[in-house]
């Protein structure tokens, strides 16, 4: 179930603590216990569905062996709890947001115009892009939960949505070969597990016309979008911009043709 309540700080408070709990081999139960709470409403925390008390969650993050950096983080995401939308110059808590909403996702919709998604990427096609100084998410120590990444791990239940823009199939940013490798990678992935991958050709959206940007919806809908740029990252929960994502992304799908 999606969180009754979708600000992208909560998302994180949320998912910081049930990973922390996770990473430890601790049992909700357990720490209820610990900090002396109900465990239904240390489930509601973990579940984003309440509004986190600030002292109750430095309490659970001290119980749970949290480092120094991750309680300053803390702080600093917990003065913007009400905030509908996220913007984040260092990109430094992407990879747990993007996580974090994707536990209450049933469909995630990325669009990629000029290159292949992140989590789609060989390793040859990842090292190219790397030598041509193009953006791309990394885990730094500075990250709240160090081991948080992103991949198409997500279970059965969330299905994923690729569309690749037609300059995402040319070789500007990588040898014919490596491109050929990653081609041929997705569309064996795309077999595998729970997702689609669509080409998208120039004719329909030339490059420039709309930016790279993922949309997450559940069964009620889109709820949330995620745009990363040179500048930093983004996360967006406030209606005008989701209902525009969203329709943004059904005008792509119009044009879909399926590659590999």
């Amino acid at each position: 179930m999606p969180p009754a309540i979708t600000r992208p700080a909560i998302v994180a408070v949320a998912h910081t603590l049930r990973s922390l709990r996770e990473e430890r081999g601790i049992s909700l139960r357990q720490v209820a216990r610990m900090a002396k709470i109900s465990p239904s409403k240390l489930s509601n925390l973990e579940n984003g569905t309440n509004r986190p008390e600030p002292m109750l969650v430095a309490y659970l993050l001290g119980l749970l062996g949290a480092s120094k950096a991750t309680l300053n983080r803390l702080k600093e995401i917990a003065c913007r709890i009400d905030d509908a939308d996220f913007f984040d110059p260092t990109g430094r808590d992407a990879n747990l947001l993007r996580v974090g909403f994707e536990q209450w996702s049933t469909r995630v919709f990325e669009w990629s115009p000029t290159l292949f998604p992140e989590r789609l990427r060989s390793d040859n096609y990842r090292n190219a892009i790397q030598r041509f100084d193009l953006p791309c998410t990394r885990t730094t120590e500075d990250d709240l939960v160090p081991s948080t990444h992103v991949s198409l791990a997500s279970g059965p239940e969330v299905h994923h949505t690729f569309l690749l823009g037609e300059a995402a199939t040319r070789p500007d940013a990588c040898s014919p070969s490596v491109l050929d490798e990653q081609i041929e990678e997705a569309a064996t992935v795309s077999k595998l597990l729970n997702i689609s991958i669509g080409h998208v050709p120039a004719s329909f959206c030339p490059p420039g016309l709309v930016e790279p940007f993922t949309l997450y919806e559940n069964h009620a809908g889109a709820f949330a979008v995620f745009i990363r740029h040179h500048h930093g990252t983004a996360f967006l929960t406030n209606h005008i911009s989701v209902t525009f994502y969203a329709k943004a992304a059904k005008w792509l799908q119009r044009s879909l043709t399926e590659a590999g």
